[in-house]
Order: C-alpha cells, then sequence, then structure tokens
C-alpha cells in the first residue's frame, strides 16, 4: 500500500466512526425523548419528578444490581423493601445535579402523590407494592418498547455502517 493511499482510508474510517457515532446518537436521543415523555406523562407532565423517581427506585438497590445481570432475589424483576437501602436527598440531589431544595421538593412531591415514603431519617425508597402497580408497570412496558426500537436499531445500523464503500471516501486507484 503506498503512502498516499493511508492517509484516505484514515479519513474514510474517521467518517465511518462519525456517521456511526451520530447514528447511535439520533437513536439514543429518540429513546431518550420516548422514556422522558413517558416519565412525564406519569407524573403530571413533570418530568423532573419522574427523573427523582426513578432516582430513588434505581438506587434503593443500586447494590443488588451490581454486576448487572439479572437477580433471582428480584421476583418478577422487583426487589422485595427488605433489600431496598434508603436514598438520601442530598443523594438525589448530587446525583441529578440538582439544589438540594429541588430535590427535596420532588422527594415530597412524590410521597405525598403516596410513590415515596421515608424510611427513619435515612432517607426514601420506592415501595415493591409501588413498582408492580398499574402506572410503573405501564412505564416498564412503554420502556421495553422502546429499548427494543433502539437496541434494533443499532443492530441495523452496525450492519450499515460496515467499512464504506463509497467512492466519496475514497481516492481513485485505491
Amino acid at each position: 500500500m503506498d503512502q498516499t493511499s493511508q492517509p484516505a482510508s484514515a479519513a474514510a474510517a474517521v467518517l465511518h466512526d462519525l456517521a456511526l457515532q451520530r447514528y447511535a446518537m439520533r437513536l439514543g436521543a429518540d429513546y431518550f425523548i420516548h422514556l422522558a415523555g413517558a416519565l412525564s406523562e406519569m407524573f403530571d407532565g413533570n418530568l423532573l419528578t419522574g427523573l427523582v423517581f426513578l432516582t430513588i427506585a434505581q438506587g434503593s438497590v443500586q447494590h443488588l444490581n451490581r454486576p448487572a445481570q439479572f437477580n433471582a432475589m428480584a421476583v418478577d424483576g422487583v426487589f422485595p423493601d427488605e433489600l431496598r437501602r434508603p436514598v438520601s436527598v442530598l443523594g438525589i440531589s448530587q446525583f441529578l445535579g440538582l439544589p438540594y431544595e429541588t430535590a427535596r421538593r420532588h422527594t415530597g412531591r412524590l410521597e405525598k402523590m403516596g410513590y415515596c415514603q421515608k424510611v427513619g431519617g435515612k432517607g426514601v425508597v420506592i415501595p415493591a407494592e409501588i413498582l408492580r402497580g398499574p402506572e410503573v408497570q405501564a412505564l416498564v412496558r412503554a420502556n421495553y418498547g422502546h429499548l427494543r426500537t433502539l437496541l434494533q436499531g443499532l443492530r441495523r445500523g452496525g450492519e450499515a455502517m460496515l467499512p464504506p464503500q463509497d467512492p466519496r471516501w475514497t481516492r481513485p486507484g485505491e
């Protein structure tokens, strides 16, 4: 291979990677927007309350989800309440990059709506009965469908984004 072809193939690889990254970004953005819409709908149009809800739900069982795999303790995908660890409002605030008062207000809203409960002075948890309830189950089903669409799109994109054969990406004679 002569030296003039190496920069062209390197440029083609960069274009290929950039195109694949942008394709994946578009699919990921579509997935996020659909999940955000479903969360917003569940909490009367308030996406931030939905993000706080997810943060509590995930944070309280984070210790049980390492490594990321199915866990037999999660009967029907939901861990028993006694295995949950309370999530502090400060932890929610720091994780989401929110002011403490904003995290406290949304956590209080979730408590009033019956979606979470305080555990002593340690923090809050989302009880298993809420996670098995019809609103959360509808969110789980919607998320599953959107996640399948994301994964199918990534699979198709990976097949479509094989090393570029487009003549615009290579020099004549290569």
